[in-house]
Protein backbone atom coordinates (compact mmCIF):
# COMPACT_ATOMS: atom_id res chain seq x y z
CA UNK A 1 0.00 0.00 0.00
CA UNK A 2 2.82 2.36 0.68
CA UNK A 3 4.03 2.06 -2.88
CA UNK A 4 0.55 2.89 -4.15
CA UNK A 5 0.27 5.81 -1.82
CA UNK A 6 3.51 7.29 -3.03
CA UNK A 7 2.40 6.99 -6.65
CA UNK A 8 -0.93 8.61 -5.94
CA UNK A 9 0.71 11.42 -4.09
CA UNK A 10 3.00 12.21 -7.01
CA UNK A 11 0.15 12.54 -9.50
CA UNK A 12 -2.66 14.13 -7.53
CA UNK A 13 -1.37 14.52 -3.99
CA UNK A 14 -2.52 17.21 -1.66
CA UNK A 15 -1.04 20.08 -3.65
CA UNK A 16 2.52 18.89 -3.02
CA UNK A 17 3.19 17.57 -6.54
CA UNK A 18 6.82 17.94 -7.57
CA UNK A 19 7.43 20.96 -9.79
CA UNK A 20 8.79 19.69 -13.04
CA UNK A 21 10.57 21.77 -15.63
CA UNK A 22 7.71 21.40 -18.11
CA UNK A 23 5.14 22.36 -15.48
CA UNK A 24 7.18 25.44 -14.55
CA UNK A 25 7.49 26.39 -18.22
CA UNK A 26 3.72 26.08 -18.61
CA UNK A 27 3.19 28.32 -15.58
CA UNK A 28 5.65 30.92 -16.82
CA UNK A 29 4.13 30.72 -20.30
CA UNK A 30 0.64 31.34 -18.92
CA UNK A 31 1.89 34.12 -16.67
CA UNK A 32 3.90 35.60 -19.51
CA UNK A 33 0.77 35.77 -21.65
CA UNK A 34 -1.13 37.39 -18.79
CA UNK A 35 1.69 39.86 -18.23
CA UNK A 36 1.84 40.67 -21.93
CA UNK A 37 -1.91 41.32 -21.97
CA UNK A 38 -1.67 43.48 -18.85
CA UNK A 39 1.29 45.35 -20.33
CA UNK A 40 -0.67 46.08 -23.52
CA UNK A 41 -3.67 47.27 -21.51
CA UNK A 42 -1.49 49.50 -19.35
CA UNK A 43 0.32 50.91 -22.40
CA UNK A 44 -3.04 51.65 -24.05
CA UNK A 45 -4.26 53.41 -20.89
CA UNK A 46 -1.03 55.40 -20.61
CA UNK A 47 -1.31 56.42 -24.27
CA UNK A 48 -4.92 57.51 -23.71
CA UNK A 49 -3.96 59.46 -20.59
CA UNK A 50 -1.12 61.18 -22.47
CA UNK A 51 -3.55 62.17 -25.23
CA UNK A 52 -6.00 63.52 -22.65
CA UNK A 53 -3.14 65.43 -21.03
CA UNK A 54 -2.21 67.00 -24.37
CA UNK A 55 -5.84 67.94 -25.04
CA UNK A 56 -6.24 69.41 -21.56
CA UNK A 57 -3.01 71.35 -22.01
CA UNK A 58 -4.34 72.81 -25.26
CA UNK A 59 -7.62 73.73 -23.58
CA UNK A 60 -5.76 75.39 -20.70
CA UNK A 61 -3.60 77.34 -23.18
CA UNK A 62 -6.72 78.50 -25.02
CA UNK A 63 -8.37 79.56 -21.77
CA UNK A 64 -5.25 81.39 -20.62
CA UNK A 65 -5.05 83.28 -23.92
CA UNK A 66 -8.72 84.21 -23.64
CA UNK A 67 -8.20 85.33 -20.05
CA UNK A 68 -5.20 87.45 -21.05
CA UNK A 69 -7.29 89.08 -23.78
CA UNK A 70 -10.10 89.80 -21.29
CA UNK A 71 -7.64 91.27 -18.80
CA UNK A 72 -6.21 93.57 -21.48
CA UNK A 73 -9.74 94.57 -22.45
CA UNK A 74 -10.61 95.21 -18.80
CA UNK A 75 -7.50 97.37 -18.35
CA UNK A 76 -8.49 99.34 -21.44
CA UNK A 77 -12.01 99.85 -20.06
CA UNK A 78 -10.62 100.95 -16.70
CA UNK A 79 -8.42 103.57 -18.38
CA UNK A 80 -11.36 104.72 -20.48
CA UNK A 81 -13.56 104.94 -17.37
CA UNK A 82 -10.96 107.05 -15.55
CA UNK A 83 -10.71 109.35 -18.58
CA UNK A 84 -14.50 109.72 -18.72
CA UNK A 85 -14.69 110.38 -14.97
CA UNK A 86 -12.06 113.10 -15.29
CA UNK A 87 -13.90 114.63 -18.25
CA UNK A 88 -17.20 114.45 -16.33
CA UNK A 89 -15.61 116.23 -13.35
CA UNK A 90 -14.20 118.90 -15.67
CA UNK A 91 -17.61 119.43 -17.30
CA UNK A 92 -19.29 119.74 -13.88
CA UNK A 93 -16.73 122.36 -12.92
CA UNK A 94 -17.37 124.27 -16.17
CA UNK A 95 -21.16 124.16 -15.62
CA UNK A 96 -20.78 125.45 -12.07
CA UNK A 97 -18.46 128.21 -13.30
CA UNK A 98 -20.90 129.22 -16.04
CA UNK A 99 -23.81 129.26 -13.58
CA UNK A 100 -21.82 131.49 -11.22
CA UNK A 101 -20.89 133.87 -14.04
CA UNK A 102 -24.53 133.98 -15.16
CA UNK A 103 -25.67 134.89 -11.65
CA UNK A 104 -23.14 137.71 -11.45
CA UNK A 105 -24.64 139.24 -14.58
CA UNK A 106 -28.17 139.27 -13.14
CA UNK A 107 -29.36 142.65 -11.90
CA UNK A 108 -31.72 142.83 -8.99
CA UNK A 109 -33.85 145.88 -8.52
CA UNK A 110 -35.47 146.08 -5.14
CA UNK A 111 -39.01 147.32 -4.82
CA UNK A 112 -40.09 146.50 -8.36
CA UNK A 113 -42.42 143.51 -8.76
CA UNK A 114 -40.95 140.69 -10.85
CA UNK A 115 -44.10 140.29 -12.96
CA UNK A 116 -45.04 142.77 -15.65
CA UNK A 117 -48.71 143.76 -15.88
Amino acid sequence: MEGGDAGDQGECGDGEAPLTRSFMEQLFGALGGDFATLKQEIEAEVKELKQEDVELGQRVDTLEQAQDAREEELDCHKRELLTLQDKNQELKYQIKDLENRLRRSNIRIKGVPSQAN
